[in-house]
């Protein structure tokens, strides 16, 4: 892996740190709806990084199984959380109009750093600097 490339995926890595620092604070100060939407760009991020790292150049235009299938080949724990991440992509989209109570926000915050932490151990055993 070139160095331009791991720029970019720490890069990535970071706007889903500050996404979710951003969730936690907007959750804090009852802002419940946005902080849902902070948590699922977080992790947005999170899964673009994990994408660049096992090596595909556009994920943004991959499909969800190719991806999983190379993930894979990786971290089979991380697949869980990346399958879990797929499956509340589509629920949050579907929500998006909807307002949400704090106990669904704390939920969505929690999962999003729970997923931040497996990508970050995946990428620490990927990714050497």
């Amino acid at each position: 892996m070139d160095l331009r490339q791991k720029d970019k995926i720490k890069f990535e890595f970071r706007k889903a740190e500050e996404y979710l620092n951003a969730a936690e604070l907007l959750q804090k100060n009852g802002l419940y709806t946005p902080a849902v939407t902070a948590c699922y760009y977080s992790s947005l991020h999170a899964a673009t990084a994990a994408f660049l790292t096992v090596g595909s150049r556009n994920p943004q235009r991959e499909q969800f199984i190719s991806f999983t299938a190379a993930l894979k080949r990786f971290s089979s724990k991380l697949d869980q959380f990346v399958e879990r991440f797929y499956k509340n992509q589509l629920e949050w989209s579907v929500n998006t109009a909807l307002e949400y109570t704090e106990n669904e926000s704390l939920l969505r915050v929690y999962q999003t750093r729970d997923f931040l932490l497996e990508v970050k151990d995946f990428l620490r055993r990927s990714v050497r600097s």
